[in-house]
């Protein structure tokens, strides 16, 4: 049996991942799924034809391969529709945040610069 190829547009990625040459040579893909299968003379023909089309036998790609999810084609509302799972609201995040170098109590950022080190007083502490 011959050897199959994929051909990788070796120009660009997308984020990590190759581009291969789309089913038909219809544009290009990220999906092997989607992606052309060449047998090893024409995968070399096109790559002469090109230099950055590369040829890769099929075996070596397919052993490499992982399963991802694409973020834009999900919806977690449309998903959970029906199912009865409500998700908790996210809380959010504190940041680290400013101290009062003599009280140690957080201060907003403002505080923090209009206080001690601004000239004003914490106004947890009275402080400095």
């Amino acid at each position: 049996m011959d050897e199959l190829y994929y051909l990788q547009d070796s120009r660009t990625y997308v984020g990590n991942d190759v581009l291969w040459w789309g089913e038909g040579g219809c544009g290009y893909t990220t999906d092997l799924r989607k992606a052309e299968v060449y047998t090893k003379e024409r995968a070399v023909r096109l790559h002469n034809m090109r230099e950055t089309d590369i040829p890769w036998p099929k075996d070596y790609i397919d052993s490499r391969t992982r399963p991802a999810v694409d973020m834009q084609y999900i919806n977690i509302k449309e998903a959970l529709t029906g199912t009865g799972i409500e998700l908790k609201k996210k809380k959010k995040l504190q940041t680290a945040g400013y101290r009062c170098p003599q009280c140690g109590k957080f201060l907003s950022e403002h505080d923090y610069y209009a206080g001690p080190y601004g000239g004003d007083s914490c106004k947890h502490c009275q402080g400095y």
